[in-house]
């Protein structure tokens, strides 16, 4: 039996209750896969969240820019032990399928992707020459990198829920994030003629879209997903979108070793800057 270690601030009974009640299903469910230990935060509020991700962040030296703000659920194993961090607040007003989704994908994470290991990615050589020709800085090779992980991590979660067959409410999930924001479309219009932040904005996209991928092997729902993975990013031009389809075409290369998945993702992207340089 999978040892939850909670720590919670703010946060409401019942929500402590329903939280251990999805994850003690889950463990019981997948068994032998679940590890031994996970510490569990849960918070009230999304910004006493964000708030302590900027101090975990700043002790342990981890140097990404705040590309994690808008989560509202995420994983990790900065200290070792797998850790599920949940903000109530923006959790708790979501549908119930969606809910189930959110938890059992951050429960996934922490069965494949429970150890320090998966969270120090080495910047593979293509990034790193492109950094050194001035083509990219060194923090939008980190954000690259960064990005790249959180979506092959992601991916890889996903087909491990199918396998376990845990998907309607991946369905729901999933198409709930892929769900095109006004705010996306302002953001893509700010920042015109920038091609690096527009690639690094696209890659934000990408993972939503590589999460969601394993459906579109579902026979019920994976023209459904496939709709909504279009329509996710239909305000983009036309050559962007190309970019992203060949993004997404990687991950039919992807193996069990996430490390490798990872820098398969990576060296495809480097292509396009080199393209674009």
């Amino acid at each position: 039996m999978v040892r939850i270690a909670l720590r919670r601030f703010a946060v409401e009974d019942s929500f402590v209750e329903m939280t251990l009640e999805v994850l003690n299903g889950f463990y019981n469910r997948v068994k032998a896969a679940a590890p031994q230990i996970i510490d569990l935060y849960l918070f009230g509020r999304s910004s006493s969240m964000n708030a302590f991700l900027g101090r975990e962040k700043t002790r342990l030296g981890i140097g990404t820019s705040d590309l994690d703000s808008s989560f509202f659920a995420l994983h990790d194993a900065w200290r070792g032990i797998p850790r599920i961090i949940v903000a109530q607040d923006r959790l708790s007003e979501l549908p119930r399928q969606v809910i189930l989704g959110v938890l059992h994908h951050e429960a996934a994470h922490t069965i494949l992707h429970g150890s320090l290991e998966f969270y120090t990615f080495p910047v593979p050589m293509s990034i790193l020459r492109l950094e050194r020709k001035g083509v990219v800085s060194k923090q939008l090779a980190r954000d690259l990198l960064y990005s790249a992980s959180l979506a092959v991590k992601d991916y890889e979660v996903t087909r491990l829920l199918l396998e376990k067959s845990y998907v309607e409410d991946q369905v729901a999930y999933n198409k709930y994030l892929l769900e095109a924001s006004e705010e996306e479309e302002k953001v893509w219009g700010s920042i015109d003629g920038n091609k690096l932040v527009r690639l690094l904005f696209l890659i934000s996209l990408l993972k939503p879209a590589l999460c969601a991928a394993p459906l579109l092997e579902d026979e019920r729902y994976g023209r459904e997903v496939a709709e909504c993975i279009a329509a996710s990013v239909s305000h983009l031009p036309i050559y962007w979108r190309r970019h992203l389809s060949g993004m997404l075409r990687v991950a039919s290369g992807f193996s069990d070793n996430t490390h490798e998945n990872v820098a398969l993702l990576l060296n495809n992207i480097a292509e396009l800057l080199q393209v674009d340089a």
